[in-house]
């Protein structure tokens, strides 16, 4: 059917009279936030102060005890524990969303007051489910293009086995090598042992769905390979890695949201994880490209996210009877924890022997 323009249908028997519309349904349209990471990693940080630290505390280190050496008789002696480190999470994004509503004029639009409350009704909805999608989106392109300190290749085509087979093998050392004491996998160096517990898995989806409905027979009914592959998923287009360009290319989205301006569209809004117009001025960072090569990430606690305010108001325009809806809210600037683990797994390029 072509898009509906207002125009009546002209009836059947009498041609100087219009047939009228039947009903208007208003589709409030399905957005659920089924990928939804940043519910977990949020913390009501409230509305004194705009910033939280996170204070990591080095473990100390055991010396030889000789009873009645200098050493041991020397009570006195001061035993400072090393320097913590110390990050700080500031509340410093600000966002605000707008609407405005008309409760007279629009009304003729409408057949029925029941069609225009419910129309009435969509709109003030999506005042809070636009900030949903905003922090959604920004949250999980943030989870896609953070990086930590390690990365580990998988050959899934290794020693004739199933890419679940040897992908299973892979997480399983490496959760295992995670849970033993090290310094390696927090930016911080401080000793670790992270429990298993700890551990959680954000899956690229192809790869997860290829093991699942692929892959199955080889983790079909095996509960030590199906034990791998839990955890949460995101689409691919969420994972890559920032680049440096300063001028957009074919392919890059969006770091976080942009406000751009083109010469043919004008001002034009690209929300986290959305394709960027090729050829805009953007800042080096804005961007990234999907690494198809990224299964997943390995991490320890979510980056949080501190949530300031979310307050929303409206103002009544006596003259020209509309009324300005309003939602703002504020967040903090999103940091992986430099106490805590970040493991990008990835898969390994082919060889040119598996080549042929």
């Amino acid at each position: 059917m072509p898009t509906f323009t207002g125009q009546l249908n002209v009836n059947h028997i009498q041609s100087a009279l219009y047939n009228m519309i039947i009903a208007q349904d208003i589709i409030g349209g399905s957005i659920r936030a089924n990928y939804n990471l940043v519910d977990e990693a949020k913390e009501n940080a409230g509305l004194y102060g705009d910033t939280k630290l996170y204070i990591d505390v080095p473990n100390l280190t055991p010396v030889d005890w000789v009873q009645d050496s200098s050493e041991m008789i020397n009570v006195l002696k001061l035993h400072r524990p090393g320097a913590p480190k110390t990050q700080a999470l500031v509340i410093n994004v600000f966002k605000q969303v707008a609407l405005t509503k008309d409760d007279y004029l629009s009304k003729q639009a409408f057949g029925t007051e029941g069609a225009f409350v419910q129309y009435q009704s969509v709109l003030e909805s999506r005042l809070n489910k636009s900030k949903e999608v905003y922090l959604n989106k920004t949250y999980n392109t943030f989870i896609g293009t953070v990086s930590g300190e390690v990365s580990v290749e998988v050959d899934l085509a290794a020693d004739g086995n199933s890419a679940g087979e040897n992908l299973a093998y892979a997480i399983a050392n490496l959760v295992d090598d995670m849970k033993d004491y090290n310094t390696k996998y927090t930016a911080n160096k401080f000793e670790r042992a992270f429990g298993e517990d700890e551990i959680e898995i954000v899956w690229n989806n192809e790869y997860i769905n290829a093991v699942k409905k692929i892959d199955l027979p080889s983790i079909f009914h095996n509960e030590t390979l199906e034990a791998a592959f839990v955890g949460k998923k995101l689409p691919a287009r969420y994972f890559g890695a920032a680049n440096a360009h300063t001028t957009s290319q074919a392919g890059d989205r969006a770091t976080h949201d942009l406000y751009l301006t083109t010469t043919t569209t004008g001002d034009t809004y690209v929300a986290a994880g959305d394709v960027i117009p090729t050829g805009l001025t953007i800042t080096a960072g804005d961007a990234y490209t999907v690494d198809s090569d990224i299964i997943c990430k390995v991490i320890t606690k979510m980056p949080p996210m501190l949530e300031a305010f979310s307050v929303g108001t409206s103002f009544f325009n006596s003259r020209n009877l509309s009324t300005n809806f309003y939602l703002t809210f504020g967040h903090s600037t999103l940091e992986a924890l430099k106490s805590e683990a970040i493991v990008t797994i990835k898969k390994k390029a082919a060889t040119e022997s598996q080549g042929n």
